[in-house]
């Protein structure tokens, strides 16, 4: 059954990537069935003058495995690229095209041990381990493709993690089903599982001093929609011992 968007499954909400935006194991589909949607991957975006894009194009490239460092007080986002499977003939693509609600979430860990009972039933309560993240994005028919960012992991339950002493490392196997709305009925996508990495710390590269860093210093910047995610980070501190990240010279 398909969750809503009220009550208690409504889960969290960050900025929603459309389109073009200025974001081992495989992500992977489960069996197929007549889905309407189809998640095809997880894009990996580019970073472009000092921002993140994506197009919304079949030959852009995956990623099939996320990481995230719990260090940088980030969650997970994804980028979805979503196709239709719904036909239309000319003259009738604007009835058939799909017009997304968001996204059904699940989490799970692969270390069954790293939360009590007591801490999964709270984090429960809070939505952070089921949950829907809301978004809006239309997928034309007859094969047309739309890339959406959501947070996949909320930045509360990498706090939470952050906050165990002992955690070091564990795998988050989260999985999603996009949701939407057709001329009026519901269509979904298959179930997309995507595994990811989750690391207490390693990913953040201490630069120094930002005003001893020079001006032309091109910083690493992992993943440029949410620094903290999927590679190493370069940071630099400010004149108030704040971090910037990624790092920015001033000499």
């Amino acid at each position: 059954m398909q969750r809503g968007i009220t009550g208690s499954s409504l889960g969290r909400s960050i900025g929603i990537g459309v389109g073009l935006g200025v974001a081992a194991l495989a992500g992977c589909t489960a069996n197929g069935g007549d889905e309407g949607i189809v998640v095809l991957k997880n894009v990996v975006p580019k970073a472009d003058m000092g921002g993140c894009s994506f197009s919304s194009q079949e030959t852009e490239v995956s990623l099939v495995r996320g990481a995230l460092d719990v260090e940088f007080g980030t969650g997970y986002v994804v980028i979805a690229q979503l196709k239709s499977r719904i036909s239309a003939v000319a003259g009738q693509e604007s009835l058939r095209t799909v017009f997304t609600r968001g996204a059904n979430i699940d989490i799970a860990f692969s270390d069954p041990t790293l939360f009590t009972a007591a801490e999964i039933d709270a984090l429960n309560a809070k939505n952070l381990l089921h949950f829907m993240q809301p978004f809006t994005a239309p997928i034309a028919p007859n094969g047309g493709v739309q890339d959406v960012l959501f947070e996949l992991i909320p930045p509360e339950l990498s706090a939470a993690l952050a906050a165990k002493p002992t955690f070091r490392t564990v795998v988050a196997q989260t999985s999603f089903t996009v949701v939407g709305d057709l001329a009026g009925g519901d269509v979904t996508s298959q179930k997309f599982q995507y595994p990811i990495t989750v690391v207490s710390s390693g990913y953040k590269h201490d630069e120094g001093a930002c005003a001893l860093l020079s001006a032309s210093f091109t910083p690493r910047v992992g993943n440029p929609c949410n620094p903290g995610q999927d590679g190493v980070v370069d940071c630099c501190t400010d004149a108030v011992g704040a971090d910037v990240c990624p790092a920015v010279g001033q000499k």
